[in-house]
């Protein structure tokens, strides 16, 4: 899929995000670094997870608050969001698959796609509940 990275320093934040229960921010594994005694300056750790994102191994996904989240590109999540209370919720499977994507047409025009998100943005369960309790 992507390219092998040589460098030690990029294998490691490779090996962080893999052995993460979840997405992470730059801050956050930069935390986790320095709790491992391998610490890197922060503007180190963004240039590594730009360099593991152009190899095609890592994903990004920007937060409505304009954070962003890093993943492993084998850690297929996508998401709902909810607008209103800033709820995220998992998706089960990813609903676009390669067929959905038409990567076909993409391809054709030279485009390698390293990875891709999906989301959702609307109104959850509760919110709406809330929303037709004001209204009624």
């Amino acid at each position: 899929m992507g390219s092998a990275i040589t460098r030690p320093r990029q294998q490691h934040l490779l090996h962080v995000l893999q052995q993460a229960e979840c997405e992470l921010s730059a801050q956050a594994l930069h935390q986790r670094l320095r709790a491992t005694n391998r610490s890197a300056g922060l503007a180190t750790v963004y240039r590594g997870l730009k360099l593991l994102q152009q190899a095609g191994l890592i994903r990004s996904r920007k937060l409505p608050h304009g954070e962003t989240l890093y993943a492993p590109v084998e850690r297929d999540d996508h998401h709902l969001i909810c607008v209103q209370c800033g709820a995220i919720q998992a998706l089960p499977h990813c609903p676009l698959g390669t067929a959905g994507l038409g990567l076909g047409a993409v391809l054709l025009q030279g485009f390698r796609p390293l990875f891709h998100t999906f989301e959702v943005h609307g109104l959850c369960s509760r919110c709406q509940h809330q929303e037709a309790c004001l209204d009624g």
